[in-house]
């Protein structure tokens, strides 16, 4: 088994594109995934598996990995262990964070979680903030709960340009080549991913990613 790092600020279509990694790749775990850790945007098709939320997401308020900010406060046996408590099968297990950009996490996980993989998403922060802002809130009953982690929305703001400024720059420190999410080839290089499975539903043509296996 071995562990997806999976980045992206609110608001970059993340969500959708971790669906499409878990309806497209073979041998993904699964076993986060219950009726507690289920969300469909606000006015989205229910029926259409690339919407909303699904699955573990990481860090204050998102009801997996509370107490995951600053990661170099942690042990890696301890991050095991709470990435254990969630996941009990077999095949990668997706680590979705939008804390890894903060705190410099992603480079820590780069030096202390070797043959795992880091997936990053970018979108331009005012479309990414203005899509946020279009289909999820800060109200008190919202799964996941963003006030821990972004307060209100004038933060929010804030915190999106500056976790996208240092995925940037995590990715150009680490020689990481941005590809389109509109283009399937640009998945391919990802181990069992199957392309006849592939479908974007035309959201992902201002949507950037880059992968890498950790050496």
């Amino acid at each position: 088994m071995n562990n997806l790092w999976f980045a992206g600020v609110p608001g970059s279509r993340w969500s959708g594109i971790h669906r499409l990694l878990v309806n497209a790749c073979d041998n993904v775990d699964r076993t986060d995934e219950n009726d507690d850790r289920r969300f469909f945007h606000k006015n989205a098709n229910p029926h259409n598996p690339l919407n909303g939320h699904s699955g573990a997401y990481w860090g204050p308020g998102m009801g997996c990995g509370e107490h995951w900010m600053e990661l170099q406060k942690l042990s890696t046996e301890q991050i095991q262990k709470d990435i254990r408590s969630v996941f009990t099968g077999t095949g990668t297990r997706i680590i979705k964070n939008h804390f890894l950009l903060r705190h410099y996490n992603l480079d820590w996980i780069a030096e202390n979680f070797s043959s795992d993989f880091i997936f990053l998403v970018y979108r331009e922060p005012q479309k990414s903030f203005a899509w946020w802002c279009e289909v999820m809130d800060f109200t008190e009953d919202h799964w996941p709960d963003y006030r821990p982690g972004y307060k209100d929305y004038n933060t929010m703001h804030e915190r999106i340009r500056y976790e996208n400024a240092y995925m940037l720059d995590f990715a150009i420190r680490n020689n990481m080549a941005w590809k389109p999410a509109s283009d399937v080839n640009s998945f391919t290089e990802l181990p069992n991913f199957n392309a006849d499975k592939y479908s974007n539903n035309g959201k992902w043509n201002d949507v950037y990613i880059t992968y890498q296996r950790i050496t």
